[in-house]
């Protein structure tokens, strides 16, 4: 049976939720949008993206209650994040891999088999962020990591008392486990204890942020403790909003924090000015849950919360963004293309150009640029008034309604003209963003229209915005000339390559091939600072006329067929088996990111699988920024373009795998991604893959 009300995008009940769901907020902050109301009262619910079941009476339920299996008394569910299964646990037995598409399908069980253990009960279940992994917490005092591909155990984790919560951090450096008062935080390469905190009252939630730099968790008694993950030490403390709080769970962005108050109201906290930004009343309602999630498609942000008995959607858009993130984005992509050498530039001349100094002054100019675009014409929103003069200094200070306030130098024989604030006129606005995630005046001409005199507010020497942050995401200079001289030589490797095939008429000039570098800056484990390497390939062919010959045929996805891609993979070998061989070694952590490409072409029969790349069943993979599921097998074959576009990334992975030797050695992280376009030809046939070196300058000065 096919369970059509899945909530994913494709369903019905989708098309009706994001109808329903995706209207922007006017004024409210969190806004209510709809209720499904269940018969039975709801324990407890998860979800992924558009995916959602909850647990009631022990039976496991879609919206609108409709059965999922028929195997009752479960205790405790969790979702694959790829939303293609839940695991499901109930007391005394094995852990139980559902499907969530079809009803009754049990797709694995987890069976201890070690005679010692076969008594242990379940106490704990999660997935990894990238759904690769299946954790599990036992009353023998074990965590037991399972790959999600068969679900066999693949390390046991030894834990001083069974694990009544687990959580793991989506950079896959950390398992959290709690119990009572004590949180057991394990490193998950290594499966040694990282950190162990000891709380003075019992825990009742916990949860780690989107980009896992923070875990918050709260207590019966102490309220809200948020520990930043790089020193495991307590970064935020709320301790006077009142009440029992539990369930902390952080939005995507991670500027705000939801929490459960007295099982009655959601309370929404913004952490970059410490202050209650919303709060939800559900008084007689219950709560007995509460998540946040993204569509990363429309960037579109929600809030579910459980109630007795109905599932509740909340729109979140009308909280503000987290500003900051969004300025640093744009700082750090302008900051990588300044501080490389430009065609034709001396040394000497970059030396001038690119200095400690001038890359401070630039930083300071894309910040100021970047709030700018970002904050608009936000003083028409802000109704400017007059407010006191300084006769000592001679300042006329001008007031808002949430910006801070600016002073002008203002004669005294001036300040009568200065009556009515409709008289000023703003003009040339440069803004920042302060400690507090909020815009403040950089610089702004204020003319009195009353006498056309002008007043200039100039405080653009004012610190830079990342010198508010801690230096994490520095980058010394010496490293970014070497990455800049290092992507001048992978671009002589791509121009042989590519005047190579030309003169052997494998492709033309309608192949037009890129390469990138960049010097990303991250923490390990440990809380280290580290300097990643990120290394991209992208080819397309922009001339539709020569996709066939020079790329994959239309339906096509063997990456021997494709002289574009093979191309593309000899660039790569040549780079990593030559100038960039110094950067692996045997055990160096590599990430891969590829991306398949396919146009918007129907598939109108079947195309056959030959299974050259292996089966894939549920496979994760990501689409428009979401996670989701894939399967291709022989049998399955190819009716759509995601998994044409899948095929051909798995083609590239395959060619990695056997052919780049020095890759082989290394200790590679794949992960998929997929684009479909909404346009015909075959110049949407591409490929994209990118390499993340972790650690790549271990010597480089921290």
């Amino acid at each position: 049976m096919k369970i059509d009300l899945t909530f994913k995008g494709t369903g019905l009940l989708a098309c009706m939720l994001t109808a329903t769901l995706g209207i922007n907020v006017a004024n409210a902050q969190i806004d209510y949008k709809k209720e499904f109301p269940s018969k039975y009262e709801i324990k407890m619910f998860d979800n992924t993206t558009y995916c959602i079941a909850y647990l009631s009476n022990g039976e496991l339920l879609a919206l609108r209650d409709n059965p999922i299996i028929t195997y009752n008394k479960i205790n405790n569910i969790v979702f694959n994040p790829t939303g293609s299964s839940i695991a499901v646990s109930r007391e005394g037995k094995e852990i139980r891999i559902f499907s969530f598409y079809t009803k009754d399908k049990k797709l694995f069980t987890l069976k201890e088999k070690r005679k010692e253990y076969k008594d242990a009960e379940t106490t704990s279940m999660c997935y990894s962020d990238n759904a690769r992994h299946f954790i599990a917490g036992t009353s023998a005092n074990e965590i037991i990591i399972y790959d999600t591909k068969e679900y066999l155990p693949q390390a046991y984790i030894k834990t001083p008392s069974p694990a009544t919560s687990l959580e793991m951090s989506s950079n896959n450096y950390f398992i959290a486990s709690t119990h009572g008062n004590e949180i057991n935080i394990w490193n998950f390469n290594t499966k040694e204890l990282r950190k162990n905190i000891k709380t003075d009252a019992t825990l009742t939630g916990s949860s780690f942020n989107k980009d896992a730099s923070q875990f918050a968790v709260t207590t019966k008694e102490k309220g809200l403790e948020i520990f930043d993950t790089k020193t495991w030490t307590v970064c935020h403390t709320f301790d006077s909003i009142g009440g029992t709080l539990r369930n902390p769970y952080f939005h995507p962005d991670g500027k705000y924090i939801a929490v459960v108050k007295d099982d009655s109201k959601v309370v929404i906290i913004n952490l970059k000015n410490n202050k209650i930004e919303d709060e939800i009343d559900e008084s007689g309602k219950g709560i007995s849950k509460l998540k946040f999630f993204m569509d990363n498609q429309s960037k579109d942000v929600y809030l579910i919360s459980g109630r007795k008995k109905s599932i509740a959607f909340w729109d979140a858009n009308g909280l503000n963004p987290f500003y900051g993130k969004l300025v640093n984005s744009e700082v750090d992509a302008k900051m990588n293309e300044w501080v490389k050498m430009m065609q034709g530039e001396t040394m000497e001349e970059y030396a001038i150009r690119v200095n400690d100094e001038t890359r401070l002054k630039q930083q300071i100019i894309f910040e100021n640029e970047a709030a700018t675009k970002l904050a608009g014409d936000r003083i028409s929103l802000e109704n400017p008034f007059i407010g006191n003069y300084d006769t000592t200094n001679g300042m006329l200070n001008v007031g808002f309604n949430t910006m801070s306030s600016i002073a002008l130098e203002v004669p005294m024989e001036d300040l009568d003209s200065f009556k009515d604030s409709k008289d000023l006129k703003f003009e040339n606005a440069v803004y920042y963003l302060n400690e507090n995630d909020e815009f403040e005046l950089a610089y702004v001409e204020v003319k009195n229209e009353t006498t056309n005199k002008v007043y200039i507010y100039d405080n653009l020497g004012r610190q830079k915005m990342s010198a508010i942050q801690d230096d994490s995401n520095f980058v010394p200079l010496e490293i970014i000339q070497q990455a800049s001289q290092e992507e001048a030589k992978l671009e002589a490797i791509k121009e042989d390559v590519v005047a190579e095939n030309k003169q052997d008429e494998l492709i033309t000039d309608n192949t037009q091939i890129n390469v990138k570098t960049e010097v990303v800056p991250d923490v390990n484990a440990d809380g280290e600072k580290i300097l990643n390497y990120k290394i991209g390939y992208q080819y397309e062919v922009i001339n539709k006329e020569f996709s066939a010959k020079e790329d994959f045929p239309s339906g096509g996805y063997d990456i021997q067929n494709s002289n574009a891609a093979m191309s593309l993979m000899k660039i790569i070998k040549n780079a990593f088996e030559g100038e960039f061989a110094n950067y692996l070694g045997e055990g160096k952590h590599v990430k891969i990111i590829i991306t398949g490409s396919a146009d918007a072409s129907p598939i109108r029969s079947k195309i056959a699988y030959k299974g050259q790349y292996g089966e894939f069943v549920d496979e994760p993979y990501y689409k428009d920024g979401n996670l989701d599921n894939i399967t291709v097998t022989k049998e399955s074959g190819i009716t759509r373009n995601e998994q044409l576009a899948l095929l051909r990334a798995a083609g590239v992975m395959d060619y990695i795998k056997n052919n780049i030797n020095t890759l082989q050695t290394t200790k590679n992280e794949y992960e998929y991604h997929v684009e479909v376009a909404k346009e015909r030809g075959g110049e949407y046939r591409r490929i994209n893959i990118e390499f993340l070196i972790v650690d790549a300058f271990p010597n480089a000065k921290k």
